[in-house]
């Protein structure tokens, strides 16, 4: 999509915050168009952003869950106050039980590798850190955790704590 090549670049890795204020409906079809793209296409850029979708009408949060329902996928949504302060962060859409405990995990932690996550869970998860290194890479490729290179060594934190 061209219209995605116009979005400028970051200076360093960013919360996108997609304001959906005054729009009263968006059908799923074209939310599926627009809304997953973008995520896609800002969280792949060299100077990644993360997009979560703000201030969302009853009907347009509906059209959303839908479509997100359909694909198997998950997105940010918030709403903001006047002075801009995020708030009631929620997770749209649907994680199976494992990205589900990881994003929770992750969020406790509030920093983490796949390394630490395998070494404190070997005794209740009988799974590698290969696993575990997958299920972190899905929830960054739905831009619900930041991945952050240090060295060899991924670490990741969420974009926002989930309410």
């Amino acid at each position: 999509m061209a219209a995605l090549e116009q979005f400028p670049e970051l200076a360093e890795p960013a919360l996108v915050v997609l304001d959906f204020t005054g729009v009263e409906l968006a059908t799923s079809s074209y939310l599926n168009e627009v809304l997953v793209p973008l995520r896609d296409h800002l969280r792949l850029r060299r100077q990644p952003g993360y997009a979560v979708a703000a201030n969302l009408s009853e009907k347009v949060r509906e059209e959303i869950e839908e479509m997100l329902r359909r694909s198997g996928d998950a997105f940010l949504t918030c709403a903001t106050d006047p002075s801009s302060h995020i708030t009631d962060v929620q997770l749209c859409g649907k994680l199976d039980d494992k990205l589900q405990e990881t994003l929770k995990l992750v969020s406790r932690k509030r920093e983490t590798t796949a390394a630490q996550l395998h070494e404190e869970s070997r005794s209740i998860d009988m799974v590698g850190a290969t696993a575990w290194n997958n299920r972190l890479a899905s929830l960054a490729a739905k831009s619900l955790v930041v991945e952050i290179l240090q060295g060899r060594t991924k670490k990741y934190r969420p974009v926002l704590e989930v309410a």
